[in-house]
């Protein structure tokens, strides 16, 4: 049920909880290219500090019922143009149950609370259930090199796109 999806803040235990997907879901660090990595919580904060520092970045835990299943984030903000770019990534137990989806709704919101109106995202060619989130939201997608360039241009708060 996607009614229980949130983001939320990492904290220490959605760290922990972050780090035993990232650490042995194999079929997410094939997806991610991170194969035969062992993180620790250590390396996944201070990893996780340098690229919100270098990026301009906002980076959330995915939460399912109090339990963290993915992150979600906001990157390359520049509020003066009212851009960003968004990625994410889940547990692959979780894939398939518009866990994504819901939560990607509710980061467009956040980020059109922020003042934000165009988001966009660069997607692998083999990603075809994040090509369709974006579809879904009617981005408009690009095939580039060896993927997808999607973005999004979110209506003004009165409305107006």
């Amino acid at each position: 049920m996607t009614d229980n999806i949130v983001f939320k803040k990492i904290d220490d235990d959605f760290a922990i909880q972050l780090l035993e997907i990232l650490n042995n879901d194999e079929k997410l660090q094939a997806e991610l290219g991170t194969n035969d990595h062992n993180i620790s919580k250590e390396e996944f904060i201070n990893h996780n500090n340098k690229w919100a520092t270098s990026t301009n970045l906002e980076i959330f835990t995915i939460v399912l019922n109090g339990r963290a299943i993915g992150t979600i984030s906001l990157s390359h903000q520049n509020l003066k143009e009212s851009k960003a770019q968004v990625g994410y990534w889940i547990g692959s137990y979780y894939w398939k149950n518009g866990y994504t989806s819901k939560v990607f709704s509710k980061i467009l919101d956040y980020a059109k609370g922020k003042g934000i109106r165009y988001l966009s995202a660069k997607i692998n060619e083999e990603n075809i259930a994040s090509k369709r989130i974006w579809e879904k939201y009617n981005a408009n997608i690009k095939i580039v090199d060896n993927g997808f360039y999607a973005n999004i241009i979110l209506p003004d708060i009165d409305g107006k796109g």
